[in-house]
């Protein structure tokens, strides 16, 4: 069996690689320190039977990342372990097509359970789950702008000034295949469907004025 375990935190990750291991002898497991990494993983591995992974990670949105992991590895059922235990979280999770939610304080004595379930095709999730309304970030004046990360608001900001991904790549110190990636999640989260939209945004965003120059 091929694992995928991915959280930025390298104690954490050495503790579930050896916790996977424990119980499936002859495991191959591949860790990953970021969505992005997880996406890389899934391209150089090829097929995997497993992903369990953080639900906060710094280089991606939570939905933005977990959905990007289900499109590249649809088939492979996904654990997602997560410090928050709230309701919205859990939605989240549950949307972007992940089979099961593990809080992390508990995480110690549910992950083999899960792993078992979900191996058997369960899905796992708080009870209604599936049929409650994901609550919309209108009433405290959020934007979607304020859903991207740092790293996907510096992108932003490039994308902006008109660079193409590889220009950006340059600029920030990352592969070309990575800022793709934050391209694609960026649109997403904005609703846009261009580098023409997505850089309108930037701009007023930044406060710069959109109207042509006489």
């Amino acid at each position: 069996m091929r694992v995928v375990v991915a959280d930025d935190h390298a104690l954490v990750r050495d503790g579930l690689r050896l916790l996977v291991q424990s119980a499936y002898r002859g495991c191959d497991v591949v860790e990953a320190a970021s969505f992005g990494d997880i996406l890389s993983a899934l391209r150089e591995q090829g097929t995997v039977d497993l992903i369990i992974t953080d639900f906060t990670m710094e280089d991606m949105h939570a939905s933005a990342g977990l959905r990007a992991v289900k499109r590249s590895a649809p088939l492979a059922p996904l654990i997602v372990i997560s410090a928050r235990d709230d309701m919205d979280a859990q939605r989240i999770t549950y949307k972007s097509g992940a089979a099961a939610f593990i809080e992390k304080t508990r995480a110690h004595e549910k992950v083999l359970e899960t792993i078992e379930r979900v191996l058997a095709g369960e899905r796992l999730f708080a009870p209604g789950i599936s049929s409650t309304p994901q609550k919309r970030h209108t009433d405290d004046g959020a934007t979607p702008l304020d859903e991207l990360t740092p790293r996907q608001q510096q992108v932003l900001a490039l994308l902006g000034r008109g660079l193409s991904n590889k220009e950006i790549a340059i600029e920030i110190g990352i592969e070309a295949g990575t800022v793709k990636v934050y391209v694609n999640a960026i649109f997403k989260a904005l609703g846009v469907h261009n580098r023409t939209q997505a850089a309108l945004v930037a701009k007023q965003a930044a406060g710069e004025s959109t109207k042509p120059t006489p």
